[in-house]
């Protein structure tokens, strides 16, 4: 009887070779965490590439710092955070990075007496603001940047992020480029000692309480800006024109970047210059560990075939040129993928 078994054993040995593995799709389940930023889309992608390909994607948007120490403690399988990580910090977790989408981050006021008309400011009057040295809608500074319609005289109410955001690292970024005053006192970082204003949790919950704060400020990713309605400021680039987010003036920024100079992708997007160019553009990156091919399978296929549903939810899609470098990174990290279906 036991040469039976052991015939019948050699024999599903011999099936398997020749068939090859099983599907590793069939057995595995990918993490992500950080980002709120990009959360929208890459949930968007999770369900799309987990009916496609069998493996279970989930991603939780819990901030760009929580999601960097997630991997960190190695409870998930790759983070997404707006604000890349250092060299040293790469090296340290034996981590590689890369862009995965771009899109913007957008000031969104709530002012009923504004009636759909746009308030302009320029980066210098945006950083008084959320400094909490501008502290009224008619203040003269703010009224000299808006011919077009009269605004209140009431408090402005600054809405922030309280929580560990690369949302507001970036923002932050912008600040500091433009104000000097801001670069010297509070500068760039996930969080900063916001001196006035409300705390929120995570891009939606900032969003929430604009929307439920009368003639307050906040800032948000501009796809959750346009899908919730919301008023978006305009922004002087120059004397003379004040920009708007657009999926056009976003790409542009993208595309003016000069990523060939920049090691391991640390390159930000915020006061990119251009006559037609959002000066609060932003990649979001992925980390993980090297050499993680089911990851890499996943995230090679959202480069190449996420760019609709990206899109469609209001992100810029990386460009061509942008993806071929990116792909030539995980050959230099020693990662292979697949195919993208």
């Amino acid at each position: 009887m036991d040469s039976i078994f052991r015939r019948i054993a050699a024999t599903l040995v011999a099936v398997l070779a020749a068939t090859g593995p099983a599907p590793a799709a069939l057995a595995q389940s990918l993490r992500g965490a950080g980002s709120t930023f990009v959360q929208p889309v890459l949930e968007q992608w999770a369900k799309t590439w987990s009916l496609q390909s069998g493996v279970d994607v989930a991603y939780d948007g819990v901030g760009s710092g929580a999601g960097i120490e997630r991997l960190k403690a190695g409870s998930v399988d790759f983070a997404a955070t707006d604000a890349p990580l250092k060299d040293e910090e790469l090296a340290a977790g034996g981590f590689m990075q890369f862009p995965i989408v771009a899109g913007g981050i957008v000031p969104v006021t709530n002012i009923p007496q504004a009636r759909g008309k746009r308030v302009r400011l320029d980066g210098e009057t945006l950083a008084q603001v959320f400094a909490g040295k501008i502290t009224r809608w008619n203040d003269a500074r703010i009224k000299a940047l808006n011919h077009a319609f009269a605004l209140p005289d009431e408090p402005i109410v600054v809405v922030h992020r309280g929580d560990s955001s690369g949302i507001t690292y970036n923002f932050t970024a912008y600040l500091s480029k433009t104000s000097d005053g801001w670069r010297e006192t509070l500068g760039t970082g996930k969080t900063v000692k916001w001196p006035v204003g409300l705390a929120a949790e995570g891009n939606t919950g900032l969003g929430q309480l604009v929307t439920a704060t009368p003639n307050s400020i906040g800032y948000v990713e501009y796809g959750y800006a346009l899908q919730h309605e919301m008023q978006i400021v305009g922004l002087y680039t120059s004397a003379n024109r004040a920009i708007s987010p657009t999926q056009t003036t976003i790409r542009n920024a993208v595309e003016s970047a000069q990523w060939g100079t920049a090691r391991n992708f640390n390159l930000l997007l915020v006061g990119i210059p251009g006559d037609d160019t959002w000066p609060i553009a932003a990649t979001t990156w992925v980390v993980l560990p090297k050499g993680r091919r089911a990851s890499l399978d996943f995230l090679r296929w959202a480069l190449l075939r996420g760019d609709h549903a990206a899109d469609a939810l209001g992100y810029t899609p990386i460009p061509p040129a942008l993806v071929g470098m990116i792909e030539a990174s995980w050959k230099t990290n020693g990662a292979a993928t697949g195919s993208a279906p």
